[in-house]
């Protein structure tokens, strides 16, 4: 990059001294944790995956980084020893299937890095801050039944090549966020990453063709912008020479942008997306690579996508099968995970134990035994993780909240897990729907794209008490024609917005369309093909009425 001293804050902090040169800092400032740690360095130590948490008094949250969200037993009970010893006995499930633990102090760092990269064999390296970040992947990859393409170690190798390249990479605009699956549902949500592959399968007058596609430019926070296809098709064949070098070159288009490094809250690669097109995206990607790529302008979006999360039971490609465990709020015991790790290793095939995280932060088990996945669910039973829960607990996706991020204005785990309780108690129900709970606009917990989204806001109460509240947004979607979620009530009061939300699914069970065959009519399509006066008026409940002055309004990306 050329630096400008007309760049933000944090360009001038990347200029002085590049995030991953902290890692030394990080020992030294573990021998005198008394000490204050410079606000400069705070910022670098997120390279390494170590965030600054609320309230700011010493603490910090560590994220753990997992390609594809890949754990074996071992790995995974190594995480649950250090949230035991450090982590005051939790950890959390992110949407980009990594592994968060809070409460570490920066004297538990020496010890606990050389745990995670020596003993567990895992890295946190471009955990966060100005990097690529976790290269995530369709949970089930590699063992899914009608995968399109197989891609082996690819998302490994991704990780590793960001990781190995070091300072290449290391000062990027702004977060770089990469997908990879080749899943026939494309549950990694492809549409909203800067950049990812997606499943093509043709046909052609020579017969069936098998590959991928690539998408660039999508990402949700407070400005969501969906990724652009580049009509490219990638033959199966040529997956593993070709993606690496595509992926490489999209970052370091990225990174030399440097008109993106003047405005913070504008330095993601969608927008440079958005403001030159697609058409030319391509262009520059092949003039970097040196050579054309081929072309299909039929190639415009992932056909067939249900964004499924793979729970319950199924089988594998290999006869084997896998147990998708809903954890709640992406929330669990570290007790939990060395247990989960006991019972992988004890039930799977011999040599075969395998964990995945899921993009709603779940937990599969992989590699099971048919004859083994019943009393494999009795024992989830008993430890507090049912993979039959009710339909309810599949899809609830939640941000940290306020009680830990300095971004968030109200808190969310806790609330989340009270809305899935008293919704579990009120309403069955029988399809699959995503409700997301954010603790503010910036949709880490992915509103934007929800059947009902939450994102946090304070409210005055009528008696003057400022409380907790929401906005309430509905009929978010991807697929061949993705839409964001509609605000349609604000300011919920917290202690009330499960009734609203009881009260619009009523709604939807009541009136929804079912075909003649059964099948019924998803939230997201009910939604959009209802007015949203109406919908607001079926948020009223009297408990709480939405402001008369203030109208409905979409949100377009």
């Amino acid at each position: 990059m050329n630096f400008d001293p007309a760049m933000t804050k944090q360009e001038h902090i990347k200029h002085h001294k590049d995030g991953l040169a902290v890692w030394d800092d990080i020992f030294r400032f573990a021998k005198t944790p008394s000490a204050p740690i410079p606000d400069d360095d705070l910022l670098r130590m997120r390279w390494f995956g170590i965030y600054r948490q609320k309230p700011n008094d010493g603490h910090f949250m560590w994220r753990i980084k997992l390609p594809g969200g890949r754990l074996t037993p071992s790995q995974l009970r190594e995480i649950g020893l250090l949230a035991n010893q450090y982590g005051r006995g939790f950890a959390d499930i992110t949407t980009r299937q990594d592994i968060q633990l809070h409460w570490l102090t920066i004297h538990d760092f020496p010890d606990a890095l050389d745990r995670i990269y020596n003993r567990a064999r895992l890295y946190t390296d471009f955990a966060c801050g100005d990097t690529p970040r976790n290269i995530t992947s369709c949970p089930l990859d590699g063992v899914v039944k009608g995968q399109i393409v197989q891609l082996g170690d690819l998302v490994q190798r991704l990780s590793d090549m960001f990781r190995d390249a070091g300072a290449e990479f290391s000062n990027l605009p702004r977060k770089f966020k990469p997908a990879v699956a080749a899943c026939p549902l494309h549950c990694h949500l492809p549409q909203i990453n800067d950049i990812s592959t997606f499943a093509v399968l043709r046909h052609t007058a020579r017969g069936e063709q098998r590959g991928l596609g690539i998408m660039v430019g999508g990402g949700l926070s407070s400005e969501p912008h969906f990724a652009q296809s580049l009509r490219v098709f990638i033959p199966d064949n040529l997956v593993h020479d070709l993606v690496p070098p595509i992926f490489r070159v999209v970052a370091a288009i990225f990174r030399d942008a440097d008109s993106l490094r003047y405005k913070r809250g504008h330095a993601r690669l969608k927008f440079l997306v958005a403001e030159n097109g697609w058409q030319w995206f391509r262009d520059e990607i092949e003039r970097r690579l040196g050579h054309a790529l081929e072309h299909d302008d039929l190639i415009v979006h992932p056909v067939g996508a249900q964004f499924t999360d793979h729970m319950g039971v199924g089988q594998q490609l290999n006869g084997l099968c896998y147990v998708g465990v809903p954890v709640s709020c992406g929330r669990w015991t570290a007790d939990q995970m060395i247990a989960m790790a006991d019972l992988a290793q004890r039930f799977a095939a011999p040599a075969q134990a395998d964990l995945r995280l899921s993009h709603k932060q779940n937990l599969l088990l992989l590699n099971i035994p048919p004859q083994q996945t019943d009393q494999l669910c009795r024992e989830l039973d008993t430890l507090g993780l049912p993979p039959h829960a009710p339909l309810w607990r599949h899809s609830l996706v939640s941000c940290t909240g306020k009680q830990f991020c300095n971004l968030a204005v109200v808190e969310t785990k806790d609330r989340a897990r009270a809305i899935i309780e008293y919704l579990e108690e009120q309403i069955q129900l029988d399809v699959p729907l995503m409700l997301s709970v954010s603790g503010c606009h910036n949709s880490c917990a992915q509103h934007h794209i929800a059947d009902i989204g939450l994102t946090g806001i304070p409210v005055v109460m009528p008696d003057g008490e400022k409380v907790d509240g929401f906005n309430v947004l509905v009929g978010g979607h991807l697929g061949e024609n993705p839409g964001v979620a509609r605000l349609i009530a604000r300011k919920v009061p917290a202690h009330l917005v499960h009734k609203v939300i009881a009260s619009l699914v009523r709604q939807y069970i009541a009136r929804r369309l079912v075909a003649p065959e059964g099948h019924v009519e998803p939230f997201r399509f009910f939604a959009s093909r209802i007015d949203d006066k109406k919908l607001a008026q079926w948020c009223m409940i009297p408990e709480w009425m939405p402001p008369q002055s203030v109208a409905p309004q979409r949100i377009t990306p």
